[in-house]
């Protein structure tokens, strides 16, 4: 049986998480803001849960409409039924992402489709359905924009950016999500040599291992406890999960590629180190102690450069932001390289520098990072 699905991915990015789905299920998929829908079998929640790098949540979607006000939610929401979904035992809890503007809040919302789901319920089964707000059986989740609305079940929990493998926790961190996009951007399966000169915690190059040696995320967030939120679906087939769990390795194999990581902090290094060892890709990451303004005295020829360097909007002032830019690109003309993907909410700087030390742009997305409106540009020698 096909199913309706919606998986909830970072603004900007959406085409990255299009392919990979498209790539992970062999079925078509189409972008939307914010997110990405697709038709597929159950399986897919397994699939997408365990091995996509580029989503946040999956959602089986029960149901989209368009409404006008609070009462045209109620019915549609009362109209879905729920009892192949959420069996008697269980307890629920309503999640409403709303965007645009409207006459009620989100919570007002989520207690009318609260309702709807125990009426419905009620008159079905002549069962009263309990909520739990704090700790649910079963999340509905529903997105509101503008005048569509959509229901479904979060069939992840916590969303898949926590991967679950930090033990150090670098205080401007860039989302794993988010890597492994600029990754995709930057062509890296195609690629042999990646190179991050200001790591942090060496998100990129973990990320980048992962997806080089298809290393699943369901092996991290399993060990620490995060989890998934389908365990507790009773109408799925954990024995799949658990199958396709007990077909996963540690044993990683032996590639022919070389990904650099670089910072100068020592703390930072220190801290790289540590997750490279959680994420179990230390052995394929080289780490470096180097200042990325002198990227050419390190480096002179490699393939790809991907980099959250500092913005100046809280771990640097602006004025050193300015030079740094200037002198790693400037630094970095002198090398060889094919192209950088480099994030940063401080775009007209960057941009600035990127045309002063002849660098062309191929491509330019508006992202939303850490709450700051960021931009991703892929550059590359003129």
């Amino acid at each position: 049986m096909v199913y309706d699905f919606l998986a909830i991915v970072n603004i900007g990015l959406e085409k990255f998480a299009a392919k990979e789905i498209s790539e992970l299920l062999n079925t078509k998929v189409y972008e939307d803001v914010g997110s990405v829908s697709f038709y597929s079998d159950l399986d897919a929640i397994f699939k997408l849960n365990i091995y996509s790098r580029t989503i946040n949540k999956l959602i089986l979607v029960l149901g989209r409409s368009s409404f006008e006000d609070l009462n045209d939610i109620y019915k549609f929401a009362n109209y879905i039924r729920y009892t192949n979904f959420i069996s008697r035992d269980q307890t629920f809890a309503v999640r409403v992402e709303r965007i645009g503007k409207h006459n009620f809040t989100s919570i007002d919302a989520a207690e009318r489709i609260g309702q709807a789901i125990i009426d419905s319920y009620i008159e079905e089964t002549g069962h009263r359905l309990k909520v739990n707000l704090d700790d649910p059986d079963v999340e509905v989740y529903s997105k509101i924009r503008d005048n569509q609305i959509i229901i479904g079940i979060n069939t992840t929990g916590i969303s898949l950016h926590r991967r679950g493998y930090k033990k150090y926790k670098h205080p401007s961190a860039l989302s794993p999500t988010i890597a492994a996009s600029m990754l995709y951007l930057a062509n890296w399966n195609e690629e042999k040599c990646l190179v991050d000169p200001m790591c942090g915690g060496a998100t990129i190059p973990i990320e980048a291992a992962h997806i080089k040696l298809k290393i699943p995320i369901s092996i991290f967030r399993e060990r620490t406890k995060i989890g998934y939120a389908f365990k507790k679906l009773k109408f799925l087939d954990i024995e799949k999960y658990e199958k396709m769990m007990e077909k996963e390795s540690y044993c990683l194999p032996n590639e022919n590629f070389k990904i650099v990581a670089c910072d100068i902090s020592r703390r930072h290094i220190k801290g790289a180190k540590l997750n490279l060892s959680s994420a179990l890709v230390n052995e394929f990451v080289d780490v470096l102690i180097s200042d990325a303004r002198n990227i050419d005295k390190i480096f002179t020829n490699f393939d790809t450069i991907v980099v959250n360097p500092p913005y100046g909007k809280r771990s640097a002032d602006i004025r050193y932001v300015r030079k740094l830019y200037d002198a790693f690109l400037s630094s970095l003309k002198r090398c060889s390289f094919k192209n950088a993907v480099v994030i940063t909410a401080a775009p007209k700087i960057f941009k600035s520098y990127v045309e002063k030390n002849g660098f062309s742009i191929l491509e330019e997305r508006s992202v939303s990072h850490g709450g700051l409106i960021a931009k991703v540009f892929k550059i590359i020698p003129s």
